[in-house]
């Protein structure tokens, strides 16, 4: 039997951001595993991209993502849940067989149910990571092949929990720099000017109160680029013990 190699990690130690930034440096085929009591959600990699994504969450299915987006009515979301649980075929194929979309809806649909739940995942601040190393059959699923930094980037900024970022970067005192990593063209110029703004000698502190953005619109920013491998922790300052916390009203305090 061959053995399946595998990662396990802790999403409250190593957010999933950086397990799947890791993933797409390295261009790793497998699935990974998100968990959180009974929910889970399993994205299925391959050459730095999500080719397809899974929840067992009722929330997260398609005719749930279909009625918020207000492209499903109430009565047909729960038609359709009713004979998916009836006859064990899957959402996309009631649907169309239902009239209530077209293939092309459909195709366009699954994509953004795909994205979301990946970015919500993203969010999730506790809970298992399983990556289970190898390639999968594809051929009876939608490919939606999302580039995974494209989804981490979306997710970390739409972060809900900023203190959980800072963490990660260091303290008030950390002094960061730049490394080598993926182009900068993920970003814009606004964007780019911060990290030109990283020389080694200024605080993280001083780099979150640069305008013309929020501290915690920085501090996503910022952690975004430890992530992607373009930053990296240098050093503490002799005044850097304190953490960095985010506070209602888009400040950061010792």
């Amino acid at each position: 039997m061959t053995k399946t190699f595998e990662y396990r990690g802790d999403l409250s130690a190593t957010p999933l951001a950086e397990v799947l930034a890791t993933i797409h440096r390295y261009r790793v085929p497998g699935i990974v595993s998100v968990s959180r009591g009974k929910r889970i959600r399993k994205l299925f990699l391959d050459e730095g991209l999500i080719l397809y994504a899974i929840s067992n969450e009722r929330e997260a299915g398609l005719a749930a993502f279909l009625l918020r987006q207000g492209a499903l009515d109430a009565e047909s979301a729960r038609e359709a849940e009713a004979r998916q649980a009836r006859e064990g075929l899957r959402m996309g194929q009631i649907l169309l067989q239902m009239g209530a979309v077209t293939p092309e809806k459909l195709n366009a649909a699954i994509a953004g149910q795909i994205r979301e739940i990946v970015v919500g995942a993203l969010d999730w601040d506790s809970g298992e990571t399983v990556f289970e190393v190898g390639a999968r059959r594809t051929a009876d699923i939608v490919r939606v092949d999302i580039p995974i930094l494209e989804v981490v980037l979306e997710g970390i900024r739409r972060t809900s929990d900023v203190r959980r970022l800072v963490r990660r970067l260091g303290s008030a005192g950390t002094i960061l720099e730049k490394t080598s990593g993926p182009p900068l063209s993920l970003f814009d110029a606004s964007e780019r000017s911060l990290y030109d703004a990283v020389d080694g000698k200024t605080t993280l502190r001083d780099l979150c109160a640069r305008p013309p953005r929020t501290e915690a619109e920085n501090a996503r920013l910022l952690y975004a680029f430890f992530c992607l491998g373009l930053l990296r922790r240098a050093r503490e300052t002799v005044s850097g013990g304190k953490k960095i916390q985010y506070r209602t009203g888009g400040k950061l305090s010792d």
